[in-house]
């Protein structure tokens, strides 16, 4: 596996973008994300790796899950 997509949390390796289905990175996922209006799988799982109750991948979802599973919200 390359050094560019080693890390990826993202458990929907079926997706198109992925970067195991290509040789681009988080690149082309990350575009598709933002030109779409929603927050990738990744930095849901930064905030709690669990995400099977995530319906809503908008950037309010992401706000709302943040603050639902940050512990200090604040800092």
């Amino acid at each position: 596996m390359s050094e560019n997509r080693h890390f990826c949390t993202c458990p929907v390796t079926k997706c198109r973008y992925h970067p195991i289905n290509h040789d681009k990175g988080c690149d082309p996922c990350m575009e598709s994300n933002i030109k779409d209006g929603q927050v990738p799988n990744c930095l849901f799982q930064a905030v709690n790796p669990d995400i099977s109750g995530v319906k809503d991948f908008s950037i309010k979802g992401f706000v709302q899950f943040y603050l639902k599973n940050n512990k200090n919200p604040l800092e």
